[in-house]
């Protein structure tokens, strides 16, 4: 129900740029320019100043993109209490996610809030973390997980849950041998880079920056189940993973995941976030009690499994 001037608007203020927020938008840039004087000629005043770096707002257009903000909130706010009418556990949930929660986790999780509230529909779409945050600061979606801690100051974290990360390679590889490796190791190795969009990437990238090795970059994607495929078809490649992201292939013996010993890739997590401004529906903040609950459980699981381990 937002008018179509302002959702212009709001992604050329977003982007800095007719040209991206048309690429965003899919429609040709001449109609977010057209959009954009239109709203001008209304209010009488220019909402951008062109220059040769892009575009930034005015004065008159920041006030202008407060009011948006403000009015999509609350507009989202009302949707879901309409929703909610007549009963609590009625509705729709937007989640956005990191892909490499999307093979076990929640599948797991959101199988068992289907069959409590079957009432709630939901909606999941898998981005990389900087994305994800976007995705939950501009209210396309309502609850979102990161890889790391939330990469935004106007995200409020719900809960977290251990993701220490591997270097998954193939049975034949020399490091499946190894109980555990460290980053520096896998660099005599070429290796299948999720793109820089993603969490995974940022991290290995800072890790080998500051012991200043550098990496060799076979292929980059930007989905970490090509990786997965691509080392599973290959004799001496490796990608990183969360463990439990391949479970499946490791029990079939198709691939094998290698625990990395550095410190920083040991101790990662997932973070389930929400939009600090915004007020969730029912159906959201039951579902976000219901995967926070689940995240601890699953950690709570983890940490029994390592003492157990590493009492055999």
């Amino acid at each position: 129900m937002e008018p179509l001037t302002l959702r212009y608007f709001r992604e050329v203020a977003a982007h800095g740029s007719v040209r991206h927020a048309a690429e965003r938008l899919f429609v040709a840039p001449s109609a977010v320019s057209r959009q954009v004087a239109l709203l001008e000629e209304e209010l009488g005043v220019p909402l951008f100043d062109r220059h040769g770096r892009g575009m930034s707002l005015t004065e008159a257009g920041r006030l202008l993109l407060a009011y948006s903000t403000d009015m999509r909130s609350r507009f989202e706010e009302l949707r879901g209490m309409i929703q909610e009418y007549g009963s609590l556990r009625r509705g729709h949930v937007e989640i956005a996610c990191v892909e490499g929660v999307l093979a076990r986790f929640m599948p797991e999780a959101l199988r068992i809030f289907a069959d409590e509230c079957p009432g709630i529909s939901l909606s999941v779409v898998a981005m990389g973390s900087h994305a994800v945050a976007e995705a939950i600061a501009e209210y396309r979606c309502d609850i979102g997980i990161v890889f790391g801690s939330s990469p935004r100051t106007d995200l409020l974290e719900l809960a977290q849950m251990s993701q220490p990360l591997c270097a998954i390679v193939p049975p034949s590889h020399p490091l499946a041998r190894q109980s555990r490796c460290t980053l520096a190791e896998v660099a005599a190795y070429q290796v299948v880079l999720p793109d820089r969009s993603f969490g995974i990437r940022q991290l290995v990238d800072r890790v080998s920056a500051n012991a200043k090795f550098t990496l060799k970059k076979a292929v980059e994607t930007n989905t970490l189940a090509f990786a997965q495929r691509l080392v599973m078809q290959s004799q001496n490649r490796v990608t990183f993973l969360p463990g439990d992201m391949v479970l499946p292939e490791i029990e079939a013996g198709m691939l094998v995941a290698v625990p990395l010993s550095d410190s920083a890739l040991r101790k990662t997590r997932v973070t389930l976030v929400a939009g600090t401004t915004r007020k969730l529906s029912r159906a959201a903040r039951h579902l976000a009690r219901h995967l926070s609950e689940y995240m601890k459980a699953n950690d709570a699981a983890m940490r029994t499994h390592v003492r157990s381990s590493a009492r055999g």
